[in-house]
């Protein structure tokens, strides 16, 4: 690396004062395309257009780069563009679906710094992304003051945002927290956003475009299909390899280390969610995230951990005996908590309803005396974000991806029984796509160690 100079220092100051936040160019064409190049993107916009129908979209990328990790989209501006470009703004006119994308305006220094934005392209760069008209950021309010100076809709995402580890209403506690805090910020996150332009443009009616834009994402294209069914496998593969290295004793971090490496080297741009590797005294805590504890023999290990490919998430748990071999007890209440997963996901096929699925699952843990251990439906759809949108009520819909994981628990014995996989839902029933990393006791107790 090279020394660091006055100048560059001087540069670096005048950017983070005067320029906008985080200015950075991460769209991939290689994501693009596997999602279906940009006329898909345009397909979806256009759809969306189609039921909002008047009046005009905006929607927001982040505007902050995270803390020591890779650079990852705002899944709804992301979903509509299949850009990575911080602090851009879409504009969309719903009556016909023409877009405009708003940048920051680089200089040739941060140019040369972070690469370009969609912005500082040429012309027929920006056409090869789908898009024709990209403009400057300090533009956009002489041109939202023409639409939206008179009486019209504006539509916006006025619930909460999500994220790859979290759903919009987990987002949502943590703006909560920010309220709560008498130094927190007042507008987190896209709240001041939504807050400016009440106060901007008063005459035009804000409506939430949240619920239109869910119902898009909750039914996976055939692209997005093609992606999960990567990662479901890559993301198993992972998970596989380092039960196979797990022994005791090591430490928590040393099985996490163990997939994460399979999930970076197969192509994965980072996790789903951090990694929990739970045991003894940490295996009750359901987002257990430290990862630091020696694992000692015949103790249990709940395992839940899963790749980011191509901005689709997976979600996968096992769990194991670190000698290999489950005591009586802890066998009695894993296949307990086997059966009852599998008799949820036979049930997952169109012509069922969520709730038949979660009473199917219920009567295991009622026939094995742990009703009051039953919280309802026992997984969450997965796509952009881990907790994707929507929740898991009415009916079964193919396109669907969800995922089924009943927790049996006892913490005074500090067990907690967890098999969870990513399940596809087909006109034909259930596709598990996590299947390739085994669940039946027997194939978990064999798999437990056999690397070394």
């Amino acid at each position: 690396m090279k020394a660091i100079g006055p100048a560059f220092l001087i540069s670096c100051l005048v950017i983070s004062l005067f320029a906008a936040p985080a200015l950075a160019q991460y769209t991939d064409p290689v994501v693009i395309n596997d999602l279906g190049g940009q006329q898909e993107f345009v397909r979806r916009r256009q759809d969306l257009a189609k039921q909002l129908k008047t009046g005009h979209l905006i929607l927001f990328a982040r505007t902050v780069l995270p803390e020591a990790n890779h650079y990852r989209e705002d899944n709804d501006f992301f979903y509509f563009t299949g850009l990575g470009d911080p602090g851009a703004i879409l504009v969309m006119d719903a009556s016909n679906g023409d877009t405009t994308i708003f940048e920051p305006q680089q200089s040739p220094r941060v140019k040369q710094v972070y690469g370009a934005n969609l912005l500082s392209m040429t012309p027929e760069e920006q056409k090869k992304f789908g898009f024709k008209d990209v403009l400057p950021l300090d533009t956009l309010d002489g041109i939202l003051a023409f639409a939206l100076g008179k009486e019209s809709d504006l539509w916006l995402r006025l619930t909460f945002p999500d994220k790859a580890d979290g759903a919009r209403i987990e987002v949502g506690r943590d703006y909560a927290a920010d309220y709560s805090n008498p130094y927190g910020d007042p507008t987190p996150g896209d709240r001041a956003a939504l807050k400016k332009l009440a106060e901007r443009y008063p005459a035009a009616h804000q409506r939430d475009a949240t619920g239109f834009i869910d119902d898009m994402r909750n039914i996976k294209t055939a692209q997005e299909i093609e992606v999960l069914r990567r990662n479901g496998k890559l993301s198993a593969e992972g998970i596989k390899q380092a039960i196979e290295h797990a022994h005791p004793p090591m430490y928590e971090y040393q099985i996490e280390a163990q997939a994460a490496y399979v999930f970076r080297n197969g192509g994965a741009q980072g996790w789903a969610y951090p990694a929990i590797v739970g045991s003894a005294e940490n295996i009750n805590t359901w987002h257990y995230f430290n990862d630091r504890r020696q694992i000692q023999p015949n103790e249990l290990v709940v395992f839940d951990f899963a790749a980011d490919l191509d901005h689709m998430t997976m979600d996968i748990t096992r769990t194991f005996n670190i000698s290999g071999k489950f005591t009586p007890e802890q066998a009695k209440w894993y296949a307990v908590d086997l059966e009852s997963q599998k008799a949820s996901i036979a049930l997952l096929k169109p012509g069922n309803t969520y709730e038949q699925v979660a009473d199917a699952g219920k009567a295991v843990f009622e026939k094995n005396g742990i009703a009051n251990q039953w919280y309802g439906f026992p997984g969450h759809f997965v796509g952009l974000a881990t907790h994707d949108v929507e929740h898991p009520t009415g009916p079964v819909k193919a396109g669907q991806v969800v995922t089924v994981e009943p927790i049996v628990e006892f913490p005074d014995k500090q067990m907690h029984f967890r098999v969870e996989d990513t399940i596809l839902i087909t006109d034909n029933g259930p596709e598990i796509l996590s299947s390739s990393v085994p669940k039946e006791m027997t194939d978990v107790e064999k798999l437990v160690g056999s690397a070394k």
